[in-house]
């Protein structure tokens, strides 16, 4: 039973730069422990959080078992605060998601490959199931303050070169919030559908990076819309198509921000919202619409595709 279930965790916060330091909402561990239900022992990697919200870009020593909850102790410099995360995942969901596979396109299908922990402002944990390529929110966790701290002050910071106060000094941020991190995670209803002038456009796949850390594909998409699906909204829509055996494209729509949670903030979670995605005939122009009205964007990237689907010219 030990070696049934191999997966790998990863810590990660949000990614941001303040007064010289490069990761102002880096979490250091004192303790990383992952509950498992055969009783396996598994752990966070050591050290601190890295990479950017829902993202860790760094790998760590395979984990073995059914993960069911986490227990964990964390130091906050940028609010000068230990933590301690005590949480409970639904076991029925954690026996399901370690049998579930997901399909990547027509040669590859993704298991469960690791647990992803996202430490916000104020206590705010996020965990993802990843399956390869994709990422699903398992759950909102809340850590809570430890207010006799001073044992775990001199354990974590007995090997720095810089002490508590030195630290808090340089990083103390004193309006730190989870709220940004908190709205990302809002869900609304909506599909993707494609309008183009081109007949032969054939459409593979939509991948999904979402601002709650998510990243979905659908593969094979039934033309000329997906299915109505509750999700976060998107950060960038990606999507494959051809129109000959000579013209494969990748596209890369990077939404703004500002712009697409104004467009939103009104909307009710179960109203029916779309977005239309144009492809000019000539494969050079794309463009985004919500509900048939343009929607401004960061940037649009077309790249020559490289990718071959079973249903390729």
């Amino acid at each position: 039973m030990k070696n049934k279930y191999e997966w790998e965790s990863y810590t990660c916060q949000p990614s941001q730069e303040y007064k010289g330091n490069e990761n102002i909402y880096r979490v250091e561990f004192a303790k990383g422990d992952i509950l498992t239900l055969e009783g396996n022992p598994a752990s966070l990697p050591f050290g601190g959080s890295s990479g950017v919200w829902g993202d860790s870009g760094k790998s760590w020593t395979p984990q073995h078992g059914t993960p069911i909850g986490a227990d964990v102790i964390y130091y906050a410099g940028y609010d000068d605060k230990f933590y301690h995360l005590e949480a409970e995942f639904p076991i029925e969901e954690m026996k399901k998601a370690m049998d579930t596979t997901y399909q990547y396109n027509d040669y590859r299908k993704e298991k469960f490959s690791g647990l992803i922990f996202g430490f916000a402002p104020e206590g705010m944990v996020v965990v993802w199931k990843e399956y390869g390529v994709f990422r699903l929110e398992l759950g909102r966790y809340q850590a809570k303050v430890i207010t006799n701290d001073k044992d775990l002050e001199q354990r974590l910071f007995k090997g720095w070169s810089m002490n508590r106060e030195e630290v808090a000094e340089r990083d103390f941020l004193p309006d730190a919030s989870c709220k940004k991190w908190d709205m990302y995670r809002k869900r609304y209803t909506f599909r993707v559908k494609m309008e183009n002038e081109n007949q032969a456009l054939r459409l593979f796949q939509y991948c999904f990076t979402n601002y709650n850390g998510e990243q979905d594909i659908i593969f094979m998409p039934t033309l000329p819309a997906t299915l109505y699906a509750n999700r976060a909204l998107p950060q960038i829509l990606e999507l494959d198509w051809e129109t000959s055996g000579r013209e494969r494209f990748r596209g890369n729509i990077f939404l703004n921000e500002k712009v697409i949670f104004e467009k939103f903030k009104n909307f009710k979670t179960e109203e029916k919202q779309e977005f239309e995605i144009k492809i000019s005939k000539d494969n050079r122009v794309l463009e985004l619409f919500l509900n048939h009205e343009p929607v401004e964007v960061d940037s649009v990237r077309i790249y020559k595709g490289s990718v071959m689907y079973e249903g390729s010219y």
